[in-house]
């Protein structure tokens, strides 16, 4: 019989930590969600005017964007024969 009271306290610190993951995982989510609504009250009571539109640069620009080496200055692309 000690062999089951052990298997059952095996079983019950499980759930317990199961149980102490998933509170924490919703306390976690609560919070950054109350913060994220605070954050979107006040932009909208303090700055009503604002669009967003340069956060994510969505607007007509002349310069091509480019990703990785290629990208650097103002979008010159280098081959190796001209580096060095």
């Amino acid at each position: 019989m000690v062999g089951l009271e052990v298997q059952q306290t095996g079983k019950q610190t499980k759930i317990n930590r199961m149980v102490g993951v998933i509170i924490f995982v919703v306390a976690a989510t609560a919070l950054l969600s109350w913060s994220w609504v605070r954050g979107i009250d006040y932009m909208k009571e303090n700055h009503p005017d604002y669009k967003g539109e340069d956060f994510l640069d969505w607007g007509d620009d002349d310069v091509t964007k480019m990703a990785g080496r290629d990208g650097w200055d103002d979008n010159t692309v280098h081959t190796e024969g001209e580096i060095g």
